[in-house]
């Protein structure tokens, strides 16, 4: 581990972060497009022009500490804790200054890495400073009940990447919502040299 890394190690129980535990820093590609509810259930969230990517599109992509185009730091976690019956609970996370964020939380995934169980999952999105955190996730496709799907979930070494499609993800404090995918599909979320693991 190099000096630089250790510094950045010895920091984050102070912030309450996580960082990989050798073979290189924590490295993130999270690429979704945001775009209005398509049930029309509620408001569309504003979307703002930024270097992320045009017409609701973002890539938050690169190592835990690198500076991205918004000019703030790529603050990332991957926690994974393997339980009893085998299954890992995963707790991911790449912010931007908390102006744009993406979340999971609670997942559960199988002993295997192929399904999940949504028992706690919930997915966050910030999107020019408003969270949209009213998003329970599992492997069903997205309803009112459980807006985000999880889906061609691959776990192989300290990697962890899944498919991810939300309807009408709400904001706690707002009456706004996005559907959250991808452009002709899903969004694609990939987290490398993830601790626990």
């Amino acid at each position: 581990m190099t000096i630089r890394s250790r510094s950045i190690c010895a920091l984050l129980p102070l912030l309450a972060l996580s960082c990989a535990d050798g073979n290189g820093p924590l490295y993130v590609d999270v690429e979704y497009n945001l775009t209005c509810p398509s049930s029309g259930g509620a408001d569309c969230g504003s979307l703002a022009e930024t270097c992320l990517g045009d017409f609701g599109n973002r890539t938050i992509v690169g190592a835990f500490g690198e500076v991205a185009c918004t000019g703030d730091p790529i603050i990332a976690t991957c926690e994974a804790v393997e339980r009893a019956d085998g299954s890992t609970s995963i707790t991911l996370e790449a912010d931007l200054g908390g102006k744009f964020a993406f979340e999971l939380r609670g997942a559960t995934i199988e002993s295997g890495g192929s399904s999940i169980q949504g028992v706690a999952c919930n997915v966050a999105i910030t999107e020019d400073e408003v969270r949209y955190n009213i998003g329970a996730c599992g492997a069903a496709p997205p309803s009112m009940e459980q807006p985000c799907q999880l889906s061609n979930i691959s776990v192989e070494g300290r990697d962890i990447a899944f498919d991810l499609q939300c309807d009408s993800i709400l904001s706690s404090t707002t009456n706004w919502a996005f559907d959250v995918g991808g452009v002709g599909g899903s969004a694609t979320v990939r987290f490398e040299n993830c601790t626990g693991l």
